[in-house]
């Protein structure tokens, strides 16, 4: 029996690339509230910034274009891995389960690390939780696939109903909504502007435990990321994102029936992520979870079938590939936005945690992503992979990967 060896880079797909490396910008640019703590701020504190009258538009502009979108993009990624990974592991007879095991085993090791260490937010712990399930549908036809994805997306909504008929009155939510003021919250600030490395850490621990899972929880996430998995290895099967100048119209029907539904559905959600209607579980609050499960995946793929239509064309394939180095290093880079924003908030950095407000932050961001891409290229010259992408391969398939590039490679 052949083992599986990692993918090697003449194999890779550009497109998969392209978009994952987009994603890491839009990942990013939701992740900034919470890196820099202007999600814990009370309202009035967020009004009393320089930047509050645009702040607001900012912030709203996140949540209809942004929000939930691009974590979506990386789990139909995720969905689209794990089944070429399959696909490979069968064309070689090799054992899959071992190899896929873990690879998530690793993966959720490196998410605890990253939420205690450096952010709270984390995803990939997530994704290692949610792959282990996935696991189970790895036989199934095409038709369980996708119907199963179809069902995840609305168990949210389910969820939601029985949570209103059980809580009657208003209980206190996992997780503030982002704009009450909170004296937890402002301990966190406070502990995160001036606090030592180690107080931050047990910030971070108990903001995982007592914050980050019961949101997670509370909001479904778990049922949503597994959905787009699915989907993402329905589209894997039937090779949709290969020879995609053959699937034009069909690029075509998603980008229009994407918009369709994604841009009204996602109004709705951005009016109602302002207000704490969905977290108080009040009646109209069921409207959140209902549109989030039809208008963020639809958006997401018109992100995805705007992206390959220009990437099909000549003069825009070459602009877009400035964005494979960062989807070729997504792991370290996802990790690196963490290390960039811990230096720019935490106190042993320049301590700047509820300093600014969306619109600084949004340059912020951009600021970071371009550093990423610049650098990426210029590591992916001289390096087979990113060094977390290097130490990942490495624990995966449990020899030495080779790192550096022979200087034949650089020529």
């Amino acid at each position: 029996m052949t083992p599986i060896q990692p993918v090697a880079r003449s194999e890779r797909y550009q497109f998969l690339d392209v978009l994952r490396g987009f994603s890491l910008l839009g990942v990013l640019m939701a992740n900034m509230v919470t890196h820099s703590g202007y999600f814990f701020l009370s309202s009035d504190s967020q009004q009393s910034m320089e930047t509050a009258h645009i702040d607001h538009i900012i912030e709203w502009l996140d949540h209809f274009l942004i929000d939930g979108k691009f974590y979506s993009l990386f789990s139909l990624l995720f969905g689209i891995g794990f089944a070429l990974q399959m696909k490979r592991a069968g064309e070689k007879q090799a054992s899959f389960l071992p190899l896929f095991r873990r690879r998530l085993f690793f993966m959720f090791a490196f998410g605890v690390l990253h939420a205690v260490f450096l952010y709270v937010g984390d995803i990939l712990t997530v994704y290692a939780f949610t792959g282990f399930i996935l696991l189970l549908f790895r036989n199934s036809s095409d038709k369980i696939v996708i119907r199963s994805g179809f069902i995840l997306l609305f168990l949210p909504v389910i969820q939601y109903l029985i949570m209103q008929l059980v809580h009657l009155s208003d209980p206190p939510p996992p997780q503030n909504a982002g704009g009450n003021s909170n004296p937890l919250f402002d301990q966190l600030i406070q502990t995160y502007r001036t606090g030592s490395f180690w107080e931050i850490v047990q910030n971070n621990i108990g903001g995982l435990l007592f914050g980050r899972y019961p949101d997670l929880f509370f909001t479904g996430r778990f049922f949503r990321v597994l959905a787009m998995f699915l989907l993402g290895m329905y589209i894997a099967g039937k090779n949709l994102f290969l020879d995609l100048e053959s699937r034009r119209q069909l690029l075509k029907k998603t980008v229009l029936y994407g918009a369709l539904i994604g841009i009204p559905c996602n109004l709705i959600l951005a009016i109602m992520m302002t207000t704490p209607a969905y977290y108080q579980l009040e009646p109209m609050g069921i409207i959140q979870p209902l549109v989030y499960a039809l208008g963020v995946p639809a958006l997401s793929l018109f992100y995805a079938a705007s992206l390959a239509l220009l990437f099909i064309l000549p003069r825009w394939k070459s602009r877009l590939m400035v964005f494979a180095p960062v989807g070729q290093m997504a792991l370290t880079n996802y990790l690196m936005q963490s290390v960039f924003c811990v230096f720019i908030f935490m106190s042993y950095g320049l301590g700047k945690e509820a300093f600014y407000g969306p619109a600084v932050l949004s340059l912020i961001a951009i600021g970071i992503y371009i550093l990423q891409l610049t650098y990426s290229p210029i590591w992916l010259k001289y390096f087979h992979f990113g060094p977390m992408e290097w130490l990942w391969r490495t624990l995966t398939y449990q020899h030495i990967q080779r790192f550096r590039k022979k200087t034949s490679q650089l020529l």
